[in-house]
């Protein structure tokens, strides 16, 4: 939830929008990306950045947007999100569902590649794994051209 003032703009808009809070306490994906590329994980978890005395934030995003105006709850498993999910769409204003999810896992559905060079030299192996990797994905890479209407 990266731009959580969108919240309060759609509730003084009145366009609600249905947004669901996948907290992996961090940025999880840019994570695993960091490490696909080569990287050792570096200050994208919450509880592996440097921290003061009191720690890692515990932030509560359904208390968060209800500040915002929005309706909002955290719930705990699948079936709690489903019947949320339900609630959300009943909903007459913006409504957030939060669920803490795992940042270590992900899906393989997706099937899509992200496109993000790895050096091209580098003392250590895993980012030269990562770099053939990426130049194999590469030469794999479809492009797609869409040519604009002419006038």
């Amino acid at each position: 939830l990266m731009l959580s003032a969108e919240i309060a703009t759609s509730v003084m808009l009145g366009m609600k929008l249905l947004i669901v809070v996948l907290n992996n306490r961090g940025y999880g994906c840019i994570n695993r990306l960091q490490q696909a590329c080569g990287g050792t994980p570096f200050n994208n978890m919450w509880d592996d950045c440097i921290q003061g005395a009191d720690g890692a934030p515990a932030i509560d995003f359904a208390a968060h947007a209800r500040a915002m105006g929005a309706e909002a709850e955290h719930v705990d498993n699948l079936a709690e999100l489903e019947q949320a999910l339900l609630r959300a769409r009943r909903a007459t204003r913006t409504y957030l569902i939060s669920i803490n999810t795992d940042h270590r896992r992900t899906t393989e559905e997706g099937g899509s590649w992200w496109e993000v060079a790895v050096p091209e030299v580098s003392a250590r192996s895993a980012v030269n794994d990562a770099r053939h990797d990426y130049e194999l994905a590469k030469q794999k890479q479809r492009h797609h051209a869409v040519q604009a209407p002419s006038e």
